[in-house]
């Protein structure tokens, strides 16, 4: 299919070409016969003599040699219409091989808990059973339903946020409230693991951007520390200021992220568990979203990691003009894991 559309685009492109070349053949045309029939009176001999000593005293030599001269001119540029019109359809292509990737990734993802589902309530028909057992089965059948609401949900706001289709309530946000409200989300989970969660912040950091939003952003970012620390862990949560932007890390102490991984984080769906243990549970869209919701920001994450060590996650938002917070020293407990970082 593109191939076709590249043939095409490169016939106009050169069509266009062609039409240009052959007015500007038919004005050159027509000054140099009248230099040679030296209509042109008004030309000092002198100019005459030195445009017509360049091409043939003849008009149908005339002629061959402005034929002549647009096909060399034509040839190559429909070698150079035809890598321009490749350049042109490029991101179009990508495009929708992104696109056609999600959504065989999509629908993957969604028919493994539909399988699931189907399967339970299949068995539980089999045969009659106990309150407790139909209880029990629908229970499981509930848990699936859940699970495929939840991805129904992030793949529909993932779709609004590349699509550009959703716009955002911004609002001028000190960034360290937006940061505790994640947090205090995500501590029940934390407890429950037995990890040791720590948050260190300092001045006021004004930003604006969509309170919502950033907040799903920041507890995707959590969830994903506290899914892959084991029990007993640490996460530490560092706000500060840095260059004109107010910076979010998230710290953790899980098995880290192999360097083949790094530049798919962000990908839909990509899921690196064989890398950082459990988490089969997870979609594979958090990091996803909270890649988009921080370019929409007009931010960026950054990710370093070590296998066996850690890793960290940074988002940084451009803070607003005019309001200077004081830089801090956190001296942060926990030293980010690598020295190399990728950006999203």
């Amino acid at each position: 299919m593109f191939d076709a559309a590249r043939l095409r685009l490169t016939l106009w492109y050169l069509l266009i070409l062609t039409i240009i070349v052959l007015l500007l053949s038919g004005i050159l045309y027509n000054v140099l016969t009248n230099l040679l029939h030296s209509e042109i009176h008004e030309l000092a001999p002198i100019v005459r003599r030195g445009v017509a000593s360049f091409f043939a005293r003849d008009e149908h030599e005339l002629l061959l040699q402005i034929i002549a001269i647009d096909a060399a001119v034509l040839v190559p540029a429909a070698a150079g219409a035809y890598l321009l019109a490749g350049r042109t359809l490029r991101p179009i292509r990508e495009a929708m091989d992104r696109q056609e990737r999600f959504a065989v990734a999509a629908s993957h993802e969604l028919r493994t808990p539909l399988t699931v589902l189907q399967g339970t309530l299949d068995v539980a028909l089999l045969r009659d059973r106990t309150p407790e057992e139909y209880k029990e089965i629908l229970s499981q059948a509930a848990a699936e339903a859940g699970q495929m609401g939840t991805l129904i949900g992030d793949v529909l706001a993932l779709a609004r946020v590349q699509s550009d289709r959703e716009a955002l309530a911004l609002e001028l946000l000190d960034l360290r409230d937006v940061v505790q409200e994640a947090v205090d989300g995500i501590r029940p989970l934390v407890e429950r693991k037995g990890q040791h969660l720590e948050v260190a912040s300092g001045a006021e950091l004004p930003v604006r951007g969509d309170r919502l939003k950033l907040r799903q952003l920041l507890a995707n970012l959590l969830d994903n520390a506290v899914t892959y620390t084991p029990e007993g862990g640490a996460i530490r949560v560092v706000v500060h200021h840095e260059r004109g932007h107010a910076t979010v890390e998230v710290r953790d102490t899980g098995r880290g992220i192999a360097a083949k991984h790094l530049p798919h984080l962000f990908e839909p769906f990509y899921r690196v568990d064989e890398a950082r243990g459990d988490g089969a549970e997870h979609s594979g869209l958090g990091l996803a979203l909270a890649h988009w919701i921080a370019r929409a920001h007009g931010g960026q994450i950054h990710v370093a990691s070590e296998p066996d060590v850690g890793s960290v996650f940074a988002l940084t938002l451009p803070l607003v003009p005019g309001r200077s917070p004081v830089q801090i020293d956190v001296n942060p407990a926990i030293e980010p894991p690598g020295s190399g970082s990728i950006r999203a």
